[in-house]
């Protein structure tokens, strides 16, 4: 999936292993890498390196189908604030 800046914001999936499908909402994409929001409010961030490429890191990633949206939206519970 190639990330643009229209996929901010929005629910991404893609298949593991086992069969079942990841749902996170895209927080942010540069060239050094992406941040997305996990069901549990707290975010994830895979960086780019000299070996792995933002292709690389998206390449099994698609959209959310509206179902997979909603069961996000249904799982989803902001992190704390707390950071001390």
């Amino acid at each position: 999936m190639k990330i643009t800046p229209e996929h901010i914001g929005t629910c991404i999936a893609w298949t593991v292993r086992s069969g079942g499908t990841v749902v996170v909402r895209l927080a942010s994409a540069g060239r050094d890498g992406v941040s997305y929001t996990c069901t549990d409010g707290f975010r994830e961030y895979q960086p780019t390196s000299f070996a792995l490429s933002l292709d690389d890191i998206t390449a099994r990633w698609r959209p959310a189908t509206p179902d997979e949206t909603a069961e996000f939206e249904r799982l989803y519970q902001p992190a704390p604030e707390n950071w001390d």
